[in-house]
């Protein structure tokens, strides 16, 4: 089946099938009008939007952007709905098929190709097009990913790549300075795993790399590395020539590969073994990002691995915590971030699709990127606005500049294909057990494979 969207949604038919059975009373047209926004004098009246998102923080500076918005368009109101990310997908997806979806919505990738497909997002091409917007202002590999054969779903409004946070109060204890450059390799660590040696700390406070260390009472390991294609594992298969999938839209998975095994074989099996890696029972099956947020915050790990939205949580860890960052190791075949970033959709049955393409061109354009960017909510997608930034979070004592390094040296995108976001729950499921130590790499690689494989199956059957 064609993985290019259908040409009606499924409340386009709904109502095509109301109205050729006459279902539309007059009893309802207050409804109707209200939901179009009519009062009575279509010259008058005011269009309302909704504008759904799913973060607290980043609601504020949106709704400084907004109001911007709404005073140089003031027919146009605009309601910001913030719905929790774990319920996100299927909440956006089931509004659409009951016609209740907001006239806008982010979109994360994993959701990407899925709405695509289904119908549930305009193609902007043509309005880009007609209103002469300049995509080169924006970075190429966020155009692409909201690209499908071609046509643009959506302007890029924000990204982020993975890099290691760390205390700086901490390393100056320890009389360690972090160093610009590192590499590693599945052979002998590189200088890598020198580094961790430095940064893990037994309860005497000799570090690994010291005669008389006690690895069976370590207060703070190195790092840890999260059960996830974005901010934990999906930087490091690309270093040694690995990837999740083969190319954005594939047809199937590629992480049981050699590559991808010995990646995996490094960063779980090695480095536990030299007793740098927090071991797999203080992370949890399911080893997540936000297990290891909780051990940086606690002290029990040095680098942290993440992506740049954490940082307003990060900066109020206290007076004991002055938050640095440093660029992830490189690889053998490079020194690579998964770069991501959102876009803000267009309802494709919103009935107001001019209204909402001239929000989705603010919230896409400079004057609400540089106040997203000023204020420290976003990286911008707008390359030139970056300085604003990172010099918000510097003026806070928040050095976040090895994320810039790392968006302008090698990225890989997050993965986009049919099926995405079941995909990744499955795939971490069939994987925790790896983590935890309890099952083989390849083993585990393959099993995550099939599964991955078969949700993108089940999603190009629909």
């Amino acid at each position: 089946m064609s993985t290019r969207p259908v040409t009606m949604s499924r409340r386009r038919l709904l109502q095509a099938v109301g109205a050729a059975a006459g279902a539309t009373a007059l009893s309802g047209c207050s409804d109707m009008a209200a939901r179009w926004g009519f009062s009575g004098n279509a010259d008058t009246s005011t269009v309302h939007l909704t504008y759904a998102l799913w973060d607290g923080y980043e609601q504020v500076g949106y709704q400084k952007s907004i109001d911007e918005f709404t005073k140089a368009n003031p027919h146009i109101s605009v309601t910001i709905e913030q719905i929790p990310y774990g319920n996100y997908q299927p909440k956006i997806t089931a509004s659409f098929i009951s016609g209740s979806a907001p006239d806008l919505f982010w979109v994360n990738t994993p959701f990407l190709a899925d709405w695509i497909h289904q119908g549930m997002v305009t193609d902007v091409t043509e309005r880009v097009r007609a209103d002469n917007i300049d995509l080169s202002i924006y970075y190429p590999q966020l155009v692409q990913l909201h690209q499908r054969d071609g046509r643009l779903y959506g302007l890029p409004k924000d990204w982020d790549t993975i890099t290691f946070y760390y205390n700086r109060t901490q390393f100056a204890k320890l009389g360690v300075q972090p160093p610009h450059e590192l590499d590693w390799n599945p052979d002998n660590g590189g200088s890598f795993l020198p580094f961790l040696r430095k940064i893990t700390i037994d309860h005497n406070g000799k570090s690994a790399d010291q005669p008389g260390f006690d690895a069976g009472n370590i207060d703070t390991y190195g790092f840890a590395v999260a059960n996830d294609p974005q901010s934990g594992y999906g930087s490091w298969l690309p270093d040694n020539g690995g990837n999740v999938i083969p190319k954005p839209y594939a047809d199937h998975f590629i992480l049981d590969s050699p590559q991808n095994q010995a990646t995996f074989k490094f960063l779980l099996d090695d480095l536990d073994s030299e007793h740098v890696l927090v071991p797999a029972g203080e992370m949890g099956t399911n080893a997540s990002g936000n297990t290891a947020q909780v051990l940086f915050a606690q002290g029990r790990i040095s680098l942290y691995m993440a992506g740049d939205w954490n940082t307003n949580a990060l900066s109020q860890l206290g007076t004991g915590y002055r938050i640095g960052t440093i660029r992830l190791p490189a690889g053998p075949k490079g020194n690579y971030s998964v770069f991501n970033g959102l876009t803000d959709a267009i309802n494709s049955d919103t009935p107001h699709p001019d209204e909402s393409w001239e929000l989705a061109k603010w919230l896409g354009g400079a004057k609400s990127q540089a106040i997203m960017g000023s204020g420290g909510y976003i990286w911008p997608a707008i390359k030139s606005l970056d300085p604003l930034f990172l010099n918000f979070w510097k003026s806070k004592n928040v050095d976040v500049a090895a994320f810039l390094v790392a968006a302008r040296g090698q990225t890989v995108n997050y993965p986009v294909t049919l099926g995405m976001g079941e995909a990744v729950q499955d795939i971490t499921t069939r994987l925790g057990p790896m983590f935890y130590g309890t099952e083989t790499i390849p083993n585990a690689l393959a099993s995550a494979q099939r599964v991955g494989n078969h949700r993108i199956a089940s999603a190009s059957e629909t």
